[in-house]
């Protein structure tokens, strides 16, 4: 029996299980929170993208590219949560219910995702107040490099800024939410790692003009997660309270 408790087989599943949860992530992204206000930490990894008082992705490069770099991310994932929600509406029809009623529970989270993910941070970020990088006077703005606990702990308020977490690539890490599409194991794997990639491509190209932190995207990516997951566990049971609703009306 102890062999059995302690085999590498039932502690993955148990880690498995875990991870599986929404709370896990939900704690990571707190972490990140804590390691926000620990300014070591992000000024170490914001050393490539600032050197020579100088960002590496400066404003003028930024406003000739920004339609490709920054927009067109932003209207491409538009556009995937646009299209599963069409798909999750298209299968509540009696037309097209049978054919697509497989798609149906992950084309609405997916569409879901798309829309709370970066809602839900911008949300929060309004709420935390940190400024941006280059905001900041070791990067030749104006403002101290302040974390959020600390700001709290000092000041009893936050400092007005809208950077924390990292707004513009929670976008791209909603689209991790692709994994639940009802295809084989390696193609839904290829999808999870896509809104990863997309999501740190996003975050990497705002690190590099200043505007985040590797804390901001980092939290951004744990809650991202935190809420695909939630919106998964309990997609069931709201829509049926949903369900129960209507009927009552």
């Amino acid at each position: 029996m102890m062999n059995n408790f302690f085999s590498p087989e039932r502690n993955d599943n148990r880690l498995k299980t875990v991870l599986r949860q929404p709370w896990p992530y939900f704690f990571a992204a707190f972490a990140c929170t804590v390691l926000e206000s620990a300014k070591s930490f992000d000024r170490l990894a914001q050393v490539p993208f600032f050197r020579h008082g100088e960002w590496l992705i400066s404003d003028a490069f930024h406003t000739d590219y920004k339609w490709i770099y920054y927009t067109a991310p932003k209207i491409l994932i538009g556009v995937v949560g646009g299209t599963f929600l069409v798909i999750f509406l298209a299968s509540l029809s009696g037309r097209y219910r049978l054919q697509l009623q497989v798609w149906s529970k992950p084309s609405a989270l997916i569409a879901c995702s798309v829309i709370l993910v970066p809602l839900a941070v911008s949300v929060l970020t309004c709420i935390c107040g940190v400024h941006s990088p280059v905001d900041m006077l070791p990067y030749g703005g104006k403002y101290p490099h302040i974390g959020l606990l600390e700001q709290l702990w000092e000041h009893g308020s936050t400092a007005g800024g809208r950077s924390f977490p990292a707004g513009h690539a929670s976008g791209g890490f909603a689209l991790m939410a692709l994994y639940y599409l009802p295809l084989r194991e390696l193609w839904k794997r290829f999808l999870f790692i896509l809104g990863f990639f997309a999501g740190w491509g996003m975050g990497l190209y705002q690190m590099a003009r200043g505007e985040h932190f590797l804390s901001h995207t980092l939290t951004s990516m744990f809650l991202a997660l935190g809420i695909i997951i939630l919106l998964e566990r309990h997609f069931d049971g709201l829509r049926q309270r949903l369900k129960a609703l209507a009927g009552k009306k």
